[in-house]
């Protein structure tokens, strides 16, 4: 419990003071970004019986803190897998985006976001899970992605055949340009 309280403070530390928490910033491949966040979430994919799928076709780096950038990733897997039932599909596709930056889908084939909820997923402490969560993982995710000039946007049942099927799951779309905003001349 002590530890539970431990990362309650520092994530709400983080949100309210983000500068203390801001880390350099560096050039960073999204696509081994992917897949060092699959090594770290590995224990709850097996738990859960997940099926990953990576559509890894970025071709250029993003600038941006690698660690934030791979907190990010985690929290939307790590969701992503408490959304779904035993089994399931989780699906990283990364892209390059109209020149601009990269674009990285996290896509999941759990029941999806309920629409009373949707325009609450990113509010501070707004959480559906019982057990678990403090309702500062989906908030936070986003102050990260703005704070490197990018952004988050959340899709409940998103109609993409290549990645699951029509209509199922919920899918988180990072956009991160090809520098980050306070670099821009």
């Amino acid at each position: 419990q002590v530890d539970r309280i431990r990362v309650i403070v520092t994530k709400l530390l983080q949100f309210a003071r983000p500068d203390e928490f801001a880390g350099y910033v560096e050039t960073v491949d999204a696509n081994a970004a992917v897949a060092d966040c699959l090594v770290l979430v590995r224990h709850e994919l097996k738990k859960g019986d997940i099926e990953v799928v990576q559509d890894l076709r970025a071709t250029g780096p993003v600038r941006l803190n690698r660690n934030e950038l791979q907190q990010v990733l985690i929290n939307l897997a790590v969701n992503a897998v408490h959304a779904m039932a035993v089994g399931g599909r989780l699906t990283f596709v990364t892209e390059d985006w109209d020149g601009k930056g990269v674009r990285i889908g996290v896509r999941d084939t759990g029941a999806g976001i309920p629409p009373e909820h949707l325009a609450r997923v990113f509010d501070p402490f707004f959480t559906t899970k019982k057990t678990q969560g403090t309702g500062l993982g989906l908030s936070i995710v986003k102050k990260i992605m703005e704070d490197h000039g990018g952004r988050l946007g959340l899709e409940d049942r998103p109609r993409d055949p290549r990645v699951g099927g029509e209509g199922a799951g919920a899918r988180a779309v990072l956009t991160l340009p090809w520098r980050p905003a306070q670099d821009r001349p």
